[in-house]
């Protein structure tokens, strides 16, 4: 075999453990921020909801006087 097709098979291996690295990694993280974005929004949600109103009331108000 010669050395130029083994360094592309080891170029190779080292792209595929490389991807494997970066999926083990990415994975667990995915999975993290899934559930830091769900709680935000059940803990902003009532707030952003809260401020419309106000700001909706605040516009009305406007518009009668």
């Amino acid at each position: 075999m010669k050395l130029k097709n083994r360094f592309k098979i080891l170029l190779c291996n080292a792209y595929v453990v490389l991807l494997c690295i970066a999926i083990v990694i990415v994975l667990p993280l995915q999975f993290v921020l899934f559930l830091v974005k769900g709680n935000k929004n059940k803990l902003v949600r009532p707030l952003e909801d809260r401020a419309f109103k106000t700001l909706f009331c605040i516009n009305d108000l406007r518009k009668n006087i």
